[in-house]
């Protein structure tokens, strides 16, 4: 009796792991593609905002115009960064990546002074930037402004497609996550339908039959969400390490967020489903 005891025991343990680690995996899996779509759009920024819009000065601009132009872009809400660089400056730099001294061997230095404006991610499309080079324009003393404009269209409309697949596989898996965490519950719990059904011959009322049942899922359900949340944690640590242009903790309530979410998944689709199973042996007046 008490091998068959032990063999039991064994087999319900065992079961409950498997649960477990579906459970993680599952959860696991759902909190990466939220990771990635709420990322996605610090990506994009970081992408977006590394198009420069350069606009170069005539010779004879003064220092009074050029400062003139940088006050006026230091108070364009559109601007996040720009950067100042004198003629002088730029045929040193070329200078050193050519190996050679060509402002001595032309006589006069051909390159002009330049500012470098980096513009807001959400600025950057071939309208607003039109746009902002159409006001920048209306002083006299600008040579050119020019940009990557074929660069611009491509990532809007790549980043739009990403977009749109991680929504579309984030729904799917979403839907995909409660079916299978449910399943698992559901075989789990097919199971020990004789036990369900002995108590129910001795007089226990559904309540007390569900309680132990929902109990058990439940605290599946959070040890597998806390689990999958901690593997996210060091999974994100890990790529800050490897990508250190990218900051991963940016935005950090919405990671926050992200984690109550899994949790209260985790919890909520484990009481469901056990609720629902648990109720459907219940209601059987055979079970085989």
């Amino acid at each position: 009796m008490d091998a068959k005891n032990k063999i039991e025991t064994k087999k319900v343990r065992s079961n409950l792991i498997s649960i477990f680690l579906i459970n993680t995996v599952v959860l696991f899996t759902l909190s990466l593609i939220g990771f990635i779509y709420l990322k996605s759009t610090s990506v994009e920024s970081y992408f977006k905002e590394n198009v420069l819009v350069s606009i170069y000065l005539k010779n004879n601009s003064t220092d009074v115009e050029n400062k003139q132009l940088i006050k006026f872009l230091n108070l364009n809400d559109d601007v996040k960064e720009i950067s100042y660089l004198s003629k002088e400056d730029a045929a040193e730099n070329f200078s050193k990546e050519i190996g050679e001294e060509f402002v001595g061997f032309l006589g006069y230095n051909p390159l002009l002074d330049a500012i470098s404006v980096q513009l807001y991610s959400n600025k950057i499309d071939v309208y607003s930037i039109e746009k902002f080079i159409e006001n920048v324009n209306n002083f006299e003393f600008i040579e050119e402004v020019e940009y990557d404009k074929p660069l611009v269209n491509a990532l809007n409309t790549n980043f739009e497609k990403i977009g749109l697949w991680i929504l579309v596989l984030s729904v799917i898996f979403f839907i995909t996550s409660f079916i299978l965490i449910n399943n698992s519950i559901k075989i789990s719990i097919y199971s020990k339908r004789e036990i369900i059904k002995t108590m129910q011959l001795v007089g226990a009322t559904s309540k007390f039959i569900r309680k132990p049942f929902i109990w058990t899922y439940i605290k599946i359900g959070f040890l597998s969400s806390i689990v999958s949340v901690l593997l996210l944690v060091i999974m994100i640590f890990q790529l800050s390490l490897q990508i250190e242009e990218i900051n991963f903790f940016t935005k950090i309530n919405d990671l926050i967020i992200l984690v109550c979410f899994i949790i209260f998944y985790g919890i909520f689709t484990s009481f469901i489903s056990s609720y629902f199973v648990t109720q459907r042996y219940l209601k059987l007046k055979f079970v085989r």
